[in-house]
């Protein structure tokens, strides 16, 4: 009896874990400082090292200047995985002195996909609100907002951040109550009692946006807050073209906020305790360059090194889970979602189209060894690829996901 007793309970345990396991979602926030005009130059390799030492699965990004360098980014800083990334549309700032500078997210598209896009305008920069639907059988949306805030102390500064964040709150305010909420961005802001600060966090009657870190105090210029310091990597910006600021780490400008419901552990989607981070912050860098060789800790030199040149900025990080299992995504047939507009016998140029559920995937080029000669991500329906380089003979076009090949005949 003891030993038909123990099985069940062991038989309990397996199924408990079973239906209880969990799924995580990786989010960054990175302001990229005038990505990508701002020196050095290879700063989308950079990037790649950075990204593939923490894998977001949702990348949240502001200071990108066009929709080129948003390709640069899918094509470049994310080659570093096999996973399928894609982005929402880049969208021109619509509000009054923003300038070229643009916020945008880039997300795994195994695990989510996009539902909604919309802009909220303010004085300065727009607010972008992207709606995802995760991909599992609860099919749970998560809302994230993306921003970046006005730089200054003077009052006229704080008083326009106070406005942009009325227009946040305003806005969150006709969302369910229980919408699932991140809120990503370089808010510029120098104290917690500021009043923008303080409406993010209280502002609406449902929602309470938290600090998952709850690390709420003076942080300006205060060497008691340094783990939470993401401003700036740099004493000097004289190495950069004066490109951002200097002044060594010693502000905490940039955020994640959470909805309150993600603090709750019942909830559909929620917050991981101690998984949010100032990315690169060994807490011991007060007023010093995030690369100075004494900032020893969990982050190692060669990281800190990447994010010193990088950006004036640290990234921001946390990470998310749900009790639902992301569902395989199902292969289909290549066949049946691109075709070459103008045959499979070429010269220079292969003219693609595609299907539009195919936005985000990667496309590679093989020779007929087998060898792959590089490729791309599908950003359009419509794709022009240059293989004049290639000698004449078989190709094949291969995309994730999808079974099968398009043959090529380079002549």
């Amino acid at each position: 009896m003891k030993v038909k007793l123990q099985f069940i309970l062991s038989l309990f345990i397996v199924f408990s874990f079973q239906s209880y396991s969990q799924e995580t979602i990786k989010t960054m926030f990175y302001n990229l400082l005038d990505f990508s005009e701002a020196p050095p130059t290879d700063r989308s390799d950079i990037l790649n090292s950075i990204l593939a030492s923490y894998d977001p699965d949702i990348f949240m990004v502001s200071e990108l200047q066009t929709e080129a360098d948003m390709n640069l980014i899918l094509n470049q800083s994310f080659d570093y995985t096999e996973q399928s990334v894609s982005s929402a549309p880049f969208v021109y700032n619509t509000s009054g002195f923003g300038g070229n500078l643009h916020q945008l997210v880039f997300f795994k598209t195994e695990k989510m996909q996009l539902m909604e896009t919309n802009q909220i305008q303010t004085n300065i920069r727009d607010i972008n609100h992207y709606k995802f639907q995760m991909n599992t059988a609860d099919e749970e949306m998560l809302h994230v907002f993306v921003a970046h805030f006005k730089a200054g102390q003077y009052e006229s500064n704080q008083q326009e951040r106070y406005f942009e964040a009325t227009k946040f709150v305003n806005y969150i305010s006709d969302l369910d109550a229980d919408a699932n909420i991140i809120f990503g961005g370089d808010f510029n802001f120098y104290s917690p009692t500021e009043a923008g600060f303080v409406t993010i966090q209280y502002g609406t009657l449902n929602t309470d946006m938290l600090d998952p870190l709850n690390r709420v105090g003076e942080w300006h210029n205060n060497a008691t807050y340094s783990d939470v310091h993401t401003q700036s990597t740099r004493r000097s910006n004289g190495n950069f073209g004066d490109h951002g600021a200097g002044g060594g780490l010693d502000d905490r400008f940039d955020f994640i906020f959470i909805s309150d419901n993600l603090a709750e552990q019942t909830n559909n989607i929620r917050y991981v305790e101690d998984t949010y981070q100032a990315y690169g912050n060994n807490a011991n860098c007060f007023n010093n360059n995030i690369n100075y060789i004494n900032c020893t800790g969990d982050f190692d030199q060669d990281l800190r090194n990447l994010l010193y040149d990088m950006s004036d900025h640290l990234p921001v990080v946390m990470s998310l889970e749900t009790d639902s299992n992301f569902l395989k995504v199902k292969n289909y047939q290549i066949k049946n979602n691109v075709s070459l507009l103008s045959g499979n016998l070429v010269d220079d140029m292969v003219d693609f189209k595609f299907n539009s559920s195919l936005i985000g995937k990667k496309a590679y080029i093989y020779n007929s060894l087998g060898q792959n000669l590089g490729g791309f991500t599908i950003n359009n329906t419509f794709r022009s690829y240059d293989i004049s380089a290639y000698p004449n003979g078989i190709y094949m076009l291969k995309i994730t996901d999808l079974e099968g090949h398009i043959k090529i005949i380079k002549r």
